[in-house]
């Protein structure tokens, strides 16, 4: 499967004039939107970008891109008393991930990037104070959050299109007062990053 992309985007603003179709904001937008979109034209990959906040424990600054390599459902089943958390998997109704991108493409824009791949965390509510915070970050293992990127992916994977998910930081999760909000930086060097990759001739044709 060769040839470009198509590129999308949860909320518009991410995708801004660079996107061929915007998914929604939400688990359940995306995955219905990624779903008519993947029976409906049959792209032969798909390249998820946008915005994502970064856990405090994993390092990365606001304006950090990243490859989200794999992405689960971090908070799909039942809070327990004293911060416990039961799953999905651990219940036995339904499967939470990791969902994975596309290895060689991924790989292959990291490196003309020069941005890490990693582990996305893909939630209903997003983490907004310290505690909600470091409790996904230890739960999931992974290093930033948002709230299509799981679902994408397996819908993708049900669908057999590949797809890369470009991330850039634009927040720090865990208290807004301390989390150095730059959407408006973020997306500006998304959009750069994107266009870095299309001037590259032959990333697209990975196999």
């Amino acid at each position: 499967m060769q040839g470009r992309p198509r590129i999308v985007c949860a909320a518009a603003i991410e995708g801004g004039a660079l996107a061929d179709a915007v998914l929604g904001v939400g688990k359940a937008a995306a995955a219905m939107r990624t779903t008519q979109l993947l029976l409906a034209e049959r792209p032969p990959w798909l390249l998820l970008i946008g915005v994502c906040g970064a856990y405090p424990e994993s390092g990365l600054e606001v304006g950090a891109l990243c490859l989200v390599g794999e992405d689960l459902l971090a908070d799909e089943g039942v809070a327990l008393p004293g911060g416990g958390f039961l799953g999905l998997a651990e219940m036995g109704l339904g499967e939470i991930g990791p969902f994975v991108a596309d290895a060689a493409r991924t790989r292959v824009a990291a490196r003309l990037l020069a941005a890490p791949v990693l582990r996305g965390a893909t939630v209903s509510t997003c983490s907004g104070d310290d505690e909600r915070s470091r409790a996904l970050a230890t739960r999931s293992g992974a290093q930033v959050e948002t709230m299509e990127g799981a679902a994408v992916l397996q819908v993708c994977r049900a669908l057999a299109v590949p797809a890369v998910q470009l991330r850039c930081v634009s927040n720090r999760t865990g208290d807004r007062a301390r989390a150095g909000w730059d959407l408006h930086g973020a997306i500006d060097r998304l959009h750069a990053a994107v266009r870095t990759l299309a001037r590259t001739q032959g990333w697209e044709d990975v196999p």
